[in-house]
C-alpha cells in the first residue's frame, strides 16, 4: 500500500516534485503500487537521444513544464532517474538532485523513484525543512541497493542490446544484482561496483568460473570465438568442449588434435591447460604445464624431451609416453626433433625413437659415429634384435659361422672394418670350407607336404638376419625350423633360381625390394649420396613384412608351412672397403665388380672359379662394373654364399611353463662349472632343446621330455647378479630363464651355521 506522504502528494498538487528513495526491496513493489494508482511512467530511457549517450535531466524538466496542460492526465513516477545519476556519480547526482528539488512543475505531480543515490538524496532531504514540512519526501526503510554493473565489449555476443539507454531499461524494469551492459561511455565514476571488460578473455575469466589461465594463451581473435561459443553453450566451457569433440581420449590421436593453427587445435590446448592436474600421461602434462602460448605447443611436444637427462630418474617413463604420444606424427614434424636432438651428441641416442624411418637412420648414423650403446635395445629394439648374436645349431661350421656373422652384422652398422676382421676375413676367403653346407635346393627339395606349403623368396637374404627373424617369430607366435644352406657360386640370381622356377608345391611370391635396396637405383640408396648404412632400416622393414605376411597366411590356413628361401645374400663390407683389384682382364667385371667370365691366367689371391666365372672371396672387386649402390653380391665372402631356409608353422596353442628346478642349489663348481635342471611344460622336439647364455650353446638332456638337465660347463664362479639364458626349442626361441649361481664356499657356511647352536 502507498505510504501516506504519496497519497497526499497525489491528490493536491505542490507544484513541486516528490522524492520517493527506494531500494531493492520496495523498488517493484512501490512501482506497481503507483501504476495501480493510474500515475504514468516516465522513463529516463526514453530521453537517451542515442543508444549509447546518457539521458538529458534538461528534457525532463521540459517535459514536466509541459505537463499540467491536460490536468486529468498530469501525475507522474519517473523511474531510471536515480540509476542514471547513480552511474554519473555522487557530484553530478548530488547537482541534478538539488536543481530537481526546486523544479517547478505547474499543476503537474512528479514522483522521482530515487534508487542508487538514497545517501545523496538523503542528504538532500535531511537538509531542507520544507521538504518535509510540505510531505514531498519519503525514504524507505531499506533504501539500500546490491546492482552492479558489468560492462563488456559489444562485440563478444553476450549482451543482447547494447548502449546505456537499454542498460537503463533494464534497471527501469527492476534489475538488481550484476547487470551485463555494453556501453562505451566512461563510468569511472559510478556509485555502483563497474567492472569493465575491454577484451573477449577478460569477459571469459568473468564467465568461466575458476578460470585462472593466462591471457597469452590465446589471440584476441581466438577469445572472441570462445566467447561465442560459450554464448550458444550456457556459458559452460565443458559443454563448448563436448560440442567441439575434446575429451580426455583425445591424447590417443593428438597429431590430429594438435596439427594446425585453427581455433579446434587451439581449443585442445586450453582443454589440456584447464585439465593439466588430471593428465595421465606424465610427458603430456610436463610440456602441457610449461607451455605459455599455443604456437609453441606443437613443437614443445616434439622436442621437450632434450631438455631431459638420460640420468634423470623420470627419464625412461616421460621417454616412453612421449613416444606413445608421438606415434602418429609424420617425419616431417619429427625432423623438427632430429635436428634439435643434435646438440648433445652424448644424450641424443638416448630420446630418439623407432616410430618414424627418420629417427631410425639418426640411430644408425649415431652409432657410425659413436659406437654402440645400451640405449639401442629400447630406442630401436629392431635393431637391436638383428645385433643380437645369433647361435647357429647347424652339423658344420656353427661355431665359425656364429662368431663370423655376430663380428659381420656390428661391422655393417659401425659402417667399419676392422683389422681383425679383415683378417678373418681372408682367411676365410683362402680356405673355409662352406662346401661343407648342403645346397639350398637340396633343402627345398626336401620340404614335406610341398602342396600345402607357401614358397616366399626374398631376394638377397643372408643369414645376417637370423637372430631378428627368430624374434619376430617368437613374436608373433611362430614355430621356426631353419636350415643353414649354401648358393651356387657366383651368387648372382641367374645362377640360384631354379629352386623358385622349379617349385611344384603351392604359391609361391618373390619379395625383390630388399634387393632393390641393396643394390638398385629404384630402392632409393646410395653410397655415393651418403656412405653411412641408412638403407638397414628399410631391410628390416622388409623383412617384418614377409613375417607379418607368414603370420596372415598361416592364421588364415591358407598354407600349413610357411618357407622363407633365398637366392643369395649380400655383402656390405665388399662396398665400404672400395678395393678395386688392380688386375686388368679380358672380360668386364659384373655385379659390381665381384665376378667376371672366366678368363686364362688370372692370379688374383683370393678367388674362386665356377660356373664358367672367377669370383672374388674377399672384398675386392674388378674393373669394368659401375659400383654398388649400398651393398653387393655376386662375390664369394660368407655373407654373400651362406643363406637360410626357414620353414614357420603355427605354433599348438598351448603355453610353454618353464621353471628352474632347485634355484637353491645351483652351485659353481670350478672344474665343472654349473649344471641346471629345468621343467619344460611342453616341446615339439624333445632331442633338440637348447639354452643360450652368454653367446653360447648348450643341449639339454632329457629322460622323460619335460625335465632337462644343462651343463654349463663355463660358468665356474658365483656371481651377485642373476644370470640370464633364453631357451630354444629347435629354432624355435620358446622363452628364457633367470637363475643365481652360488659359490661353494657359502654354502658350506650356510651349511655349519653354529649360531643356532650355541
Amino acid at each position: 500500500m502507498l505510504c501516506r506522504e504519496v497519497q497526499n502528494y497525489i491528490s493536491t498538487a505542490k507544484g513541486l516534485p516528490f522524492f520517493y528513495v527506494v531500494g531493492d526491496e520496495d523498488y517493484g513493489l512501490v512501482l506497481e503500487e503507483l501504476k495501480q494508482a493510474d500515475i504514468s511512467i516516465v522513463r529516463m530511457s526514453d530521453l537517451c537521444f542515442k543508444e549509447d549517450k546518457f539521458p538529458s535531466v534538461d528534457e525532463l524538466v521540459d517535459f514536466f513544464r509541459t505537463s499540467d496542460v491536460d490536468y486529468r492526465d498530469n501525475k507522474f513516477v519517473v523511474v531510471g532517474l536515480g540509476e542514471y545519476l547513480a552511474l554519473r556519480g555522487s557530484a553530478i547526482a548530488d547537482k541534478e538532485l538539488h536543481r530537481l528539488k526546486n523544479t517547478t512543475l505547474g499543476n503537474a505531480r512528479a514522483i522521482l523513484l530515487l534508487r542508487g543515490v538514497s545517501e545523496q538524496a538523503t542528504r538532500i532531504i535531511r537538509n531542507d525543512n520544507k521538504m518535509l514540512d510540505q510531505q514531498r519526501a519519503y525514504i524507505s526503510v531499506n533504501p539500500l541497493t546490491n546492482i552492479s554493473i558489468t560492462n563488456i565489449p559489444s562485440d563478444v555476443g553476450l549482451v543482447a542490446e547494447t548502449g546505456v539507454k537499454h542498460l537503463l531499461r533494464a534497471l527501469e524494469d527492476g534489475a538488481i544484482g550484476n547487470v551485463y551492459a555494453s556501453t562505451t561511455l566512461v563510468l569511472d565514476s559510478a556509485l555502483f561496483p563497474v567492472r569493465t571488460h575491454s577484451g573477449a578473455y577478460s569477459v571469459v575469466k568473468l564467465l568461466v568460473e575458476s578460470f585462472t589461465l593466462d591471457g597469452k594463451l590465446g589471440t584476441e581473435e581466438q577469445w572472441q570465438h570462445l566467447l561465442k561459443d560459450l554464448s550458444k553453450c550456457s556459458k559452460n566451457i565443458r559443454s563448448v568442449f563436448d560440442k567441439n569433440g575434446i575429451e580426455e581420449r583425445i591424447a590417443d590421436d593428438l597429431y590430429l588434435a594438435v596439427s594446425g593453427m585453427e581455433y579446434q587445435n587451439w581449443l585442445v590446448f586450453l582443454y589440456f591447460k584447464l585439465n593439466a592436474e588430471q593428465i595421465q600421461n606424465s610427458y603430456l602434462k610436463l610440456v602441457v604445464n610449461e607451455t605459455l602460448n599455443f604456437e609453441d605447443f606443437k613443437t614443445n611436444l616434439i622436442v621437450k624431451i632434450t631438455e631431459i637427462s638420460h640420468n634423470d630418474q623420470r627419464f625412461r617413463q616421460l621417454y616412453d609416453e612421449r613416444k606413445k604420444l608421438l606415434k602418429g606424427f609424420p617425419e616431417e614434424d619429427i625432423a623438427i626433433f632430429v635436428k634439435a636432438n643434435e646438440s648433445d651428441t652424448k644424450e641424443s641416442i638416448y630420446r630418439l625413437t623407432d616410430n618414424t624411418l627418420l629417427e631410425k637412420k639418426a640411430t644408425v648414423k649415431w652409432i657410425t659415429r659413436n659406437g654402440f650403446s645400451e640405449a639401442i635395445s629400447y630406442v630401436y629394439p629392431a635393431l637391436d634384435a638383428y645385433l643380437k648374436k645369433y647361435i647357429f645349431n647347424c652339423p658344420v661350421l656353427a661355431s665359425e659361422l656364429t662368431e663370423y656373422f655376430d663380428s659381420y652384422k656390428r661391422q655393417k652398422v659401425s659402417n667399419r672394418i676392422s683389422d681383425d676382421f679383415a683378417i678373418l676375413v681372408e682367411k676365410y676367403a683362402s680356405g673355409i670350407s662352406y662346401a661343407q653346407l648342403p645346397t639350398r635346393d637340396n633343402a627345398i627339395k626336401a620340404i614335406a607336404d610341398k602342396n600345402s606349403a607357401y614358397l616366399y623368396w626374398i631376394d638377397a637374404l643372408g643369414v645376417e638376419y637370423l637372430s631378428y627373424i627368430t624374434a619376430l617369430a617368437k613374436k608373433r607366435g611362430l614355430s621356426i625350423h631353419i636350415d643353414i644352406v649354401r648358393s651356387d657360386l657366383p651368387t648372382i640370381t641367374s645362377i640360384n633360381k631354379q629352386f623358385y622356377e622349379q617349385w611344384t608345391g603351392g604359391k609361391k611370391y618373390k619379395e625383390e625390394q630388399l634387393d632393390n635396396i641393396k643394390h638398385k637405383d629404384k630402392g632409393g640408396y646410395f653410397f655415393t649420396d651418403d656412405e653411412d648404412p641408412i638403407h638397414i632400416p628399410a631391410e628390416l622393414k622388409v623383412i617384418e613384412n614377409a613375417l607379418n605376411r607368414a603370420a596372415m597366411e598361416l592364421g588364415l590356413h591358407n598354407c600349413k608351412s610357411f618357407v622363407i628361401a633365398s637366392d643369395h645374400g649380400a655383402s656390405r663390407l665388399a662396398v665400404i672397403k672400395k678395393q678395386e683389384v688392380p688386375y686388368e682382364t679380358d672380360t668386364k667385371g659384373e655385379h659390381s665388380g665381384r665376378c667376371c667370365k672366366a678368363f686364362e691366367g688370372c692370379d688374383v689371391p683370393y678367388k674362386v672359379e665356377d660356373n664358367g666365372f672367377i669370383i672374388l672371396s674377399d672384398y675386392g672387386r674388378f674393373r669394368g662394373s659401375r659400383p654398388a649402390n649400398v651393398e653387393v653380391h655376386g662375390g664369394a665372402s660368407l655373407e654373400e654364399i651362406v643363406v637360410p631356409v626357414i620353414t614357420l608353422t603355427l605354433k599348438k596353442q598351448v603355453g610353454v611353463q618353464i621353471t628352474v628346478i632347485h634355484p637353491e642349489n645351483i652351485i659353481a663348481n670350478r672344474h665343472n662349472g654349473v649344471t641346471l635342471d629345468l621343467y619344460i611344460s611342453d616341446v615339439e622336439s624333445a632331442d633338440n632343446i637348447s639354452l643360450v647364455m652368454e653367446d653360447k650353446l648348450y643341449l639339454g638332456k632329457s629322460e622323460d621330455g619335460t625335465h632337462y638337465t644343462f651343463w654349463l660347463k663355463d660358468i665356474k664362479r658365483a656371481k651377485t647378479n642373476p644370470y640370464t639364458a633364453d631357451v630354444f626349442d629347435g629354432a624355435d626361441l620358446i622363452g628364457s630363464v633367470s637363475f643365481k649361481v652360488r659359490g661353494k664356499t657359502a654354502t658350506v657356511k650356510d651349511d655349519f651355521n653354529f649360531g643356532d647352536e650355541f
